[in-house]
């Protein structure tokens, strides 16, 4: 973000100072809730990783938007699913998830969770091809 505006949280006491939170740490903390959930995949989180490791960048928001609107905090998260997983559900669980996460680390109250599925994982499928013979003849049938 390029104009960081930090977020204050309304109960830090006047005589021990202030707290501010980035905006970052806010995606930070989504980003990793998020990717706690099985069957989830944050969008940019595999690829995107090496670049920003490269860079010096934090790769953990990477997936979640935190945008202040007039419906207060909304973060939005990006994913791919697993096949087979219900997507409601697992939507559900996500946004849940964010909001309880949220609360608990920062006594932030995040107004929605906006969750946009991208695509879904295939399942992992296993070959029989024999990696120290590639072109056989068999072609897996032994």
């Amino acid at each position: 973000m390029a104009d960081t505006k930090y977020l204050e949280l309304s109960n830090s006491s006047s005589k021990s100072g202030g707290i501010a939170i980035a905006p970052d740490v806010i995606e930070s903390i989504a980003g990793i809730t998020v990717d706690q959930i099985d069957g989830v995949h944050l969008i940019g989180n595999n690829i995107s990783k090496g670049f920003n490791t490269i860079l010096g960048r934090d790769s953990l928001g990477l997936g979640t938007k935190l945008i202040e609107d007039d419906r207060g905090l909304v973060i939005n998260v990006s994913v791919m699913l697993d096949f087979g997983v219900s997507v409601p559900q697992v939507a559900t669980k996500i946004q849940d998830r964010v909001k309880q996460q949220m609360l608990f680390m920062t006594e932030i109250v995040i107004n929605e969770v906006n969750v946009q599925v991208n695509g879904m994982m295939p399942d992992t499928t296993t070959s029989d091809i024999d990696p120290d013979d590639i072109f056989s003849e068999n072609n897996g049938d032994k």
